[in-house]
């Protein structure tokens, strides 16, 4: 009897160990990761995201020694060839971190830095020890489609969420991607609705996004980009990581007396049911496909073939 009952004990460990395996496997073939991509108007060299369904694209390139700055780039299609808003975190959570966005106001880019603790609401227009120098030669609007490159300065910081040490390996970023006109599009504090159109994260391969070329590069940037009125000075330290859960730590409990973790929260149901007449939990986030544009040169990394609608 105990020699049977030490037999399917041990059965059982195996065929758990070979489940966390097999979990874990499957965790790994559905990430979404970068791959290398050259912009064809600068030379550029990133690590690039990009997804098939949106063709939203987010592409990050570093210095071979990372000390506060990174170039990024920007691509997405603009809702009728004219609306919405394209956006990245650096981390896989958008609220806490520096968040950047970016829109149209006619054939102009306008951007700015945000920080959200509410997704449900326009996210502040933030300040602090960073800059964004706008890269023209990478920058345009073309057949409704939106490429924006910028030197980020002094945006590697971990009080922001990514810091300089964090580049040694991959890490975990964020995106977002709105149809919905920006409000006062004219002012990098332009008004910004909710990411109907797709969000997520992404594992950006840091070290891969090292290259000599970096300082060359860096020195196509113009002028900083100065804020809006109104806007406030960052909150330093308040990214959390990211579980993989927007609502983590508050499953079946309430937050300013709404309830979440499947119920509601500011009035619109969640998990998912609908939020602003976009439905969430694995739908299409208003069905917008991005115009069906297409990213020059671009690779598709969404693992399973379609850009996340429920992490963020």
């Amino acid at each position: 009897m105990s020699r049977q009952i030490f037999l399917s004990s041990r059965c059982s460990v195996v065929s758990l160990a070979a489940l966390v395996s097999l979990a874990a496997l499957v965790s790994l073939a559905g990430a979404q990761t970068t791959a290398p991509f050259t912009d064809p108007a600068t030379g550029i060299i990133f690590q690039q995201f990009f997804g098939a369904r949106t063709n939203f694209g987010f592409g990050i390139a570093l210095p071979e020694t990372p000390i506060d700055s990174f170039i990024g780039q920007l691509s997405f299609p603009l809702a009728g060839g004219t609306d919405g808003w394209g956006g990245f975190s650096l981390t896989g959570d958008m609220e806490g971190p520096l968040l950047m966005a970016a829109w149209a106001d006619g054939d102009k880019v306008v951007s700015s830095f945000r920080q959200s603790f509410n997704e449900d609401d326009n996210p502040p227009e933030v300040t602090g020890t960073f800059s964004l120098k706008p890269i023209a030669a990478g920058t345009s609007i073309t057949g409704g489609v939106l490429t924006y490159t910028f030197l980020c300065e002094g945006c590697l910081d971990a009080s922001l969420g990514l810091g300089a040490a964090a580049t040694a390996g991959t890490a975990e970023m964020g995106w977002a991607l709105s149809s919905i006109p920006v409000r006062n599009a004219a002012s990098p504090a332009g008004i910004l609705d909710f990411h109907d159109s797709g969000f997520g994260d992404f594992e950006a391969d840091l070290v891969g996004a090292r290259n000599a070329l970096f300082d060359t590069w860096a020195a196509l940037a113009g002028d900083p980009v100065g804020p809006g009125a109104g806007a406030v000075p960052i909150v330093p330290d308040a990214a959390e990581g990211d579980s993989g859960d927007e609502d983590s730590g508050d499953e079946g409990g309430s937050s300013g007396g709404v309830t979440r973790g499947g119920a509601t929260r500011g009035g619109v149901t969640r998990g998912g049911a609908t939020r602003g007449g976009v439905t969430r939990g694995g739908a299409t986030g208003g069905g917008a496909t991005g115009g069906g544009a297409t990213r020059g040169g671009g690779s598709s990394n969404d693992g399973n073939g379609s850009d996340s609608d429920d992490d963020d």
